[in-house]
């Protein structure tokens, strides 16, 4: 029993809490003072409310009292100052309804551009401990529940104190002893607020992060909508939905039920106090303490006692709930970028003497070692084949060569000069890289290959797809280079995607070209003209390639071979066929697999 007091106290403290309010409104606020103008004439129509609300049950008041004493002169010049105060209403609510627009919005585009610029600048290592799904869920739900902090529940929480005690120092002018009523409802009121809010607050919280998870399983199912249908899984992945979205609405349901508990108790403590005052002020009446137009003007604001405080827990909830989604955004946020501005593209000079790997120690998880003081030349303009076992670190290399990841310990040279002395942006301008699966955008190809560098001429684009062996194919369509390849490349085969990624990688123009395993999972033909692309691709550059086939790597001016994030042999084709190690034990069970030598495979799966 002690222990469930204890922790309903600890979340009560966390509920009143004011320290994820500080840390909300420190990212937030240059964002909001950005439009400062909007907030300020919010600021200002929150008082001109304020105004209204007592002015309205004065006028009430005033008009009552004067069409009992049969006073027209007074009625004649009360009903002009009643019309003026509808219309300085009418244009209170539209101006509020146009600011909270203008500053909400345009703080939640300010602040998406910030947050989709900070997941630009990640490394990879912290792009890599986020799902797409839930960084999606960020733009799609996060961003836009965040209103609560910065738009009508910002300016409620300011504005529902002054009402109280506004109307409470005209109530009190009325009658002390009917003020003193609505005065001691207040604990009461707040007690059912704090304990509602903090109910909403935490099933808020639930229905924000598993609308992430919702996102997530979204995302995968589309991108893997092919894998699902090849293995059958259609029924457990829509099970699986179905269940989340059950979740969900039970969620909501509980939130909705919550919120109607909220607004029923808050509607029963206002009734009360209404009719408690209502029958006070009624007796105070008869007695001649107060006129009838006293107490109308009483029962109509007695309501503006209570509603700020059950509205005042209410609008706590709804912003606190809007915390839970900021929470979700520091955690991105909170993490430290590899610069401080979007990075250009620059033109970089040949290599000129070696890539060095110095007493390299590097692990993915901090634990367990990929890398132990491995030390590695690449000599420039020559044609290094990697080859090896699943999990050697083939991959690795390239990731730490293009900074995806930093090394625990050693350095890389890049013509004597450290990798960290390089800017982002100059570090991977020097590297063209064709991956085993190739990336395409959804668009034209025109709109693909343009994306290699800036300024790319027609002339330009056309030679590099005959480089490639990809100019016949796009000339052959209706379109020719404004042709839409889908999503992702899905119009393409994977060798047209492979040779557009090769045109892709001619247009960079970079010194230094990193090939993994480029021509995996091709058929022979296919392969011979990714294969003549990719020979016109190397000619004189420095080439790295993660080999796949034996074909590439016996004609290698270098080949390397690594097991377990170790160097274990090094030398060329046949002086390696020679030699009693792994390269030839690779070889070996290869030829016997395939009967051939030029085309045999081995395993050499990714890290």
């Amino acid at each position: 029993m002690t222990g469930i007091i204890r922790r309903y106290l600890l979340a009560v403290r966390e509920y009143i809490t004011f320290k994820d309010i500080k840390k909300t409104y420190t990212l937030l606020t240059p964002y909001m003072l950005q439009h400062w103008k909007a907030y300020a004439i919010l600021f200002f129509l929150l008082f001109v409310d304020i105004t209204l609300t007592l002015a309205y049950s004065w006028f009430f008041g005033n008009l009552t009292d004067a069409a009992i004493q049969s006073n027209f002169v007074r009625m004649k010049w009360l009903i002009p100052i009643g019309v003026s105060f509808v219309i300085l209403s009418i244009s209170s609510t539209y101006l509020n309804t146009v600011f909270e627009t203008i500053a909400t919005n345009a703080v939640k585009r300010d602040f998406s551009v910030h947050l989709f610029k900070h997941i630009l600048l990640l490394s990879g290592m912290h792009v890599s401990n986020h799902h797409s799904g839930e960084l999606m869920s960020h733009f799609s739900n996060d961003i836009h529940s965040i209103n609560g902090v910065i738009g009508r529940s910002l300016i409620d929480l300011i504005r529902l104190p002054f009402i109280y005690l506004a109307v409470l120092i005209y109530l009190i002018q009325i009658s002390w002893k009917l003020a003193l009523i609505c005065v001691l409802v207040a604990p009461i009121a707040m007690l059912f607020s704090v304990i509602f809010g903090l109910l909403l607050r935490n099933n808020g919280r639930l229905i924000h992060n598993l609308i992430g998870n919702i996102s997530t399983l979204l995302n995968e199912t589309f991108h893997g909508l092919q894998v699902i249908r090849s293995f059958t899984m259609e029924k457990s992945i829509f099970a699986k939905y179905v269940s989340k979205n059950q979740e969900l609405y039970t969620l909501e349901l509980r939130n909705a039920k919550l919120r109607g508990w909220f607004y029923v108790g808050g509607h029963a403590v206002s009734t009360i106090t209404f009719l408690v005052s209502l029958c006070m002020g009624s007796y105070y009446v008869s007695l001649g303490l107060i006129s009838v137009g006293s107490l109308l003007i009483f029962v109509n604001l007695v309501n503006h006692m209570v509603y700020p405080l059950t509205e005042l827990a209410g609008q706590w909830a709804g912003f606190q709930r809007s915390s839970s989604a900021m929470e979700r955004i520091f955690k991105i946020l909170e993490q430290p970028t590899e610069s401080t501005d979007l990075p250009l593209a620059v033109q970089s000079k040949p290599l000129m003497k070696s890539i060095q790997f110095q007493d390299i120690t590097f692990s993915y998880d901090g634990h367990n070692d990929i890398f132990n003081h491995l030390n590695l030349q690449i000599p420039a303009g020559k044609v290094v084949a990697i080859v090896g076992l699943s999990g050697a670190g083939k991959t690795t290399l390239f990731n730490l060569l293009l900074a995806f990841y930093k090394p625990q310990l050693g350095k890389i040279f890049i013509d004597d000069r450290s990798s960290e002395e390089f800017a982002p942006s100059e570090l991977r301008s020097l590297f063209a890289h064709v991956s085993q699966e190739t990336f395409l955008f959804g668009g034209t190809i025109r709109e693909n290959l343009l994306l290699a560098r800036e300024g790319i001429t027609d002339a330009e684009m056309m030679q590099a797809a005959t480089i490639s062996n990809i100019h016949p194919y796009i000339i052959s369509l209706p379109r020719g280079y404004d042709t839409e390849i889908g999503e992702r490349g899905i119009r393409l085969s994977g060798g047209q995607k492979q040779r557009m990624a090769i045109a892709r990688a001619v247009l960079k123009n970079a010194p230094i070209l990193l090939l993994d395993e480029a021509t995996s999972a091709l058929d022979n033909e296919t392969e011979h003209q990714v294969k003549e692309a990719l020979y016109r691709l190397m000619a004189g550059r420095t080439t790295l390639v993660i080999a796949h086939r034996l074909s590439t790597v016996q004609n290698a001016d270098v080949i390397i071979v690594m097991d377990k994030g170790e160097i274990v042999q090094t030398g060329h084709h046949r002086d390696l066929l020679l030699e009693n190690g792994l390269y030839r034990s690779l070889n070996q069970k290869g030829f016997q697999k395939r009967g051939e030598l030029v085309d045999h495979h081995f395993d050499t799966s990714v890290i």
